[in-house]
């Protein structure tokens, strides 16, 4: 495990809590203080390395927060396990909205993907989404694989590395997808991170990885790895001329689509109203036209759910990807 507490903006300190007036009922069963959260720094989980694309997305919307809320946002990297170190980390931290967590598509199965997590979907309160993003698949220059075709003829052999920035992420259900779509098969590394798989990848270590797109600009506008496809419906603005797996041409891929959403959830327990007051922040930052504009260039694709509609849509997503789980090979 590492960890390691920076503030989201450089230069913004914490202000001193403010005492609750004398009638003011601050207990969870009556008036939370809502409207004063938050009263001082906020812990923000992320539940992996640094310079990731969790980290990237979480860093950017949290600055934002701390202009919104007018309260330093702190980011813990709490590696390992893949993700659910830090969301053990989480579910132990008091529920008053000044711990959260980073959180995405797998993540409350962790009690079924990992040996010894304590928690599940019922130790978090979805708190909102905010933003669905693709995957761009990588080669690299030792691999011989340069476009779509070649990447499916290599996974003929069940022996090409396929890179997955953190166990049972969604890195490893678009695998899963992608192999079920053409009869590939390739082998699984597990990697701590997007940015290790990449820098992998760019190394010749591993053949191919499938970072999100801000993990992975830098090794491409550099020519170290090779781009091949994105794997949303659309191609990303960030990388124009890296086509969609969708435009092969290969009937298997058509329709072909696969993203991975990325919120924010607090320990259960945590008042209803805070859980709002967040996830109205994080709304107002995601209308944002200077933030939408540095997400767009950090390959963030934003796509905010507050709170009501977010909480159906984690139950479901939940049983979904539990399905996808218990049918997987565990041993590729």
């Amino acid at each position: 495990m590492a960890g390691a507490l920076t503030a989201c903006s450089s230069g913004s300190t914490g202000s001193a809590p403010q005492a609750p007036a004398a009638n003011q009922d601050t207990s969870a069963s009556g008036n939370t203080g809502a409207d004063a959260y938050p009263s001082k720094t906020v812990e923000v989980i992320v539940p992996f390395g640094a310079g990731g694309g969790a980290d990237v997305a979480t860093r950017l919307l949290c600055s934002y927060l701390e202009q919104e809320l007018g309260q330093t946002f702190v980011i813990n990297n709490v590696s390992g396990g893949g993700g659910s170190i830090g969301l053990t980390q989480l579910t132990n931290a008091s529920p008053d909205g000044y711990t959260i967590a980073y959180f995405s598509s797998t993540d409350s199965n962790g009690d079924l993907l990992y040996e010894g997590v304590s928690y599940n979907k019922d130790s978090f309160a979805p708190i909102c989404q905010f933003a669905a993003d693709p995957h761009i698949i990588i080669a690299s220059q030792k691999s011989g694989i340069t476009d779509i075709q070649s990447l499916i003829d290599a996974g003929a052999g069940k022996s090409t590395l396929w890179g997955i920035g953190g166990a049972w992420t969604h890195w490893d259900f678009l695998k899963m997808e992608f192999e079920h779509a053409t009869d590939t098969s390739y082998k699984r590394l597990v990697f701590d991170g997007g940015a290790t798989a990449v820098n992998n990848v760019a190394g010749g270590d591993c053949a191919v990885a499938t970072p999100f797109i801000s993990e992975a600009l830098a090794q491409i506008d550099s020519g170290n790895v090779i781009p091949i496809a994105v794997t949303s419906a659309e191609r990303n603005s960030m990388a124009p001329d890296v086509p969609t797996l969708a435009e092969a041409g290969i009937e298997a891929l058509d329709g072909f689509e696969s993203v991975m959403w990325r919120g924010f959830v607090a320990p259960a327990g945590t008042p209803d109203d805070v859980a709002k007051a967040l996830s109205d922040a994080v709304g107002k930052v995601c209308q944002n036209e200077e933030f939408l504009q540095r997400a767009a260039e950090a390959g963030v694709s934003i796509s905010f759910m507050g709170t009501d509609e977010f909480k159906p849509y984690y139950e479901e997503n939940h049983t979904n990807v539990r399905t996808m789980i218990e049918n997987a090979d565990f041993e590729k």
